[in-house]
């Protein structure tokens, strides 16, 4: 089995608002609500697990009714950064969790238009490993600088690949990961892989997807509408 977690514990600041980014309504819909929609959607993940700031979680389960979203299983405490929201969400999943080759797909709740074909290349791809993480080439040349005004060094893009998210991992493993590491190790970590990296686990990459953008900024929200609306064939 399958299951995704959707982190949903950001604050929205950089679009200079009070409502978190994930909370704002487009195409008819609340970014979060697109968001499990691709897991209800999607045949291979059975259940989600949404982790959220304590005070949204009447909103969003009015929004599990409201919306149809069967899979919705549960919602976790968010913590202080993304790899305390992480930790939540697998602890909070042990209960509905069989198998001992089951998968987690962990997401973040601003990307709203992940597709079938990403999620389903992340899932092809925990049958031969236990982390994958879609990537893009990166195209620009790109250089390196110490002290950011000068440069110092160019580095070969043949080379580099900017990861997104989703990515997906083998559950039980990762759990013990999350259950055996330092609250100050993890404070140290960013990104989903970075701790199995960390501990020595083959991350495959599978390719990502131009479109699969997360919403950062006001500008995001209005390609993003405009991509859900195209998908949607209403313009």
């Amino acid at each position: 089995m399958n299951i995704a977690l959707a982190l949903s514990g950001g604050s929205g600041t950089r679009l200079g608002s009070e409502l978190p980014k994930q909370y704002w309504t487009i195409a008819e819909k609340p970014v979060i609500v697109h968001t499990l929609e691709q897991f209800e959607r999607f045949e291979s993940v059975e259940g989600v697990i949404c982790v959220a700031a304590q005070e949204w979680s009447e909103q969003i389960w009015d929004w599990k009714k409201a919306y149809g979203l069967s899979k919705l299983w549960e919602i976790a405490p968010a913590g202080a950064d993304r790899q305390q929201s992480i930790r939540n969400g697998l602890l909070a999943a042990k209960g509905f969790v069989q198998g001992e080759d089951a998968g987690v797909i962990v997401q973040d709740a601003a990307r709203p238009l992940t597709s079938q074909d990403l999620l389903r290349r992340l899932t092809d791809g925990l049958k031969e490993a236990e982390a994958v993480m879609p990537v893009l080439p990166v195209t620009d040349t790109t250089y390196t600088s110490r002290d950011g005004q000068w440069v110092d060094g160019l580095l070969d893009r043949r080379t580099l690949f900017a990861g997104q998210a989703p990515e997906a991992f083998r559950y039980r493993p990762y759990l013990k990961l999350y259950e055996e590491t330092p609250d100050e190790i993890l404070r140290s970590m960013s990104g989903s892989c970075q701790l199995p990296y960390s501990r020595g686990w083959k991350v495959k990459m599978v390719p990502g997807d131009p479109e699969n953008i997360k919403i950062t900024y006001a500008a995001d929200l209005k390609a993003c509408e405009r991509k859900l609306l195209e998908r949607e064939g209403a313009v």
